[in-house]
């Protein structure tokens, strides 16, 4: 009688290294029985993924899960014995650079200097040859680091550097004002990005604060006003002195009129004041009670006011407030006083 022997199959082996770097695509051979046929098995499966097999080798596309994985073999031989699983203890190793800032901003031309852990890694460069050593990148756009560590892991991280635009700001000239009360605007913030903060000295501030109403001007001294606009870190500042209320004495003779009729009659239809013939580069604006601006001249006077505003339309029966500066090169302070249409 003949006795028939079952031999076990040996386990089959891994011939790779069991220590790979993040990311890495490997490839596995399986060392088992001639004729034999193999299956494979990731143990942990978020820890990557088997991309191709062909009988005795498999390629594995391993993630970025840092630790020991296993990764499973067993084989069935030509007369149909099933083997054990065996494994290979595979570690996970690697580190990517990690920037202090998850974007990285700059205002205007001024560029920012990029900076990560590198006291982690053995040696690192930047692809863009733009970029120095140091890090300092002067044009936005995404931007690759390759990285060596103390595993030799060859890697590359990403880092995004945004350009923001240098937000303006402008408060005007300094100025007089003798109203109670007037507005003060913002200027020059027409391109200003969506979101521009505007902060005041007098505390307003908010996206929407593009302006400040003040209630009670104190018209006997020089008050300084500041306003901020701010942008994703990038800022723009100015002031304004706003001139205590104390005008250059008038000779009589001078006689600027304080009443003027725009009815179109013919008659006493703008606002003419002789004297500025004698003061060439003079500048005439006039005000509302709220401190509004209606109206201003251009040099020398040459056009009479007329009763309307910027928009040509005719301002109501009301006293205004104007300010004369003559721009002479004598007078210290500009002419101030009041004018009221009459119609």
């Amino acid at each position: 009688m003949a006795v028939i022997l079952f031999l076990a199959l040996p386990p089959p082996a891994f011939s790779q290294d069991v220590k790979v770097c993040v990311d890495a695509k490997v490839l596995y051979a399986a060392d088992g029985m001639a004729g034999s046929t193999f299956e494979y098995q990731l143990e942990q499966p978020h820890a990557g993924s088997i991309i191709q097999t062909h009988n005795d080798s498999i390629i594995v596309q391993w993630g970025d899960t840092r630790g020991v994985f296993q990764l499973g073999v067993r084989e069935t031989s030509l007369a149909g014995c099933v083997g054990d699983w065996a494994y290979l203890n595979v570690e996970i190793v690697g580190d990517y650079a990690e920037f202090t800032q998850p974007v990285y901003s700059f205002c205007g031309d001024n560029g920012v200097f990029v900076d990560f852990n590198r006291e982690n890694f053995r040696a690192y460069s930047w692809v863009d040859n733009s970029v120095p050593e140091d890090g300092y990148i002067t044009q936005p756009g995404r931007y690759e680091l390759r990285t060596i560590d103390q595993n030799n892991c060859l890697l590359s991280s990403f880092i995004e550097v945004v350009q923001t635009p240098v937000p303006t700001v402008s408060l005007g000239a300094d100025t007089m004002m003798c109203t109670p009360g007037f507005t003060l605007y913002a200027l020059n913030i027409q391109n200003n990005p969506e979101g521009t903060v505007y902060t005041w000295s007098t505390g307003e501030s908010g996206a929407f604060d593009r302006y400040i109403i003040v209630d009670t001007h104190d018209m006997e001294r020089d008050i300084t006003y500041w306003v901020r606009a701010e942008i994703n870190g990038c800022t723009a500042s100015d002031t304004i002195v706003v001139l205590a209320c104390d005008a250059e004495p008038l000779p009589e003779e001078m006689g600027i009129p304080n009443t003027f009729t725009p009815n179109d009659d013919g008659d006493n239809d703008t606002w003419i004041i002789a004297m500025l013939n004698d003061y060439p580069d003079c500048v005439v604006e006039v005000f509302d009670r709220w401190g509004r601006k209606v109206f201003t001249s251009a040099r020398g006077y040459p056009q009479p006011w007329d009763g309307r505003n910027a928009r040509g339309v005719h301002l109501p029966m009301e006293t205004y407030y104007y300010i004369i500066h003559l721009n002479d090169g004598i007078a210290k302070r500009p002419l101030t006083g009041t004018i009221t249409i009459i119609r």
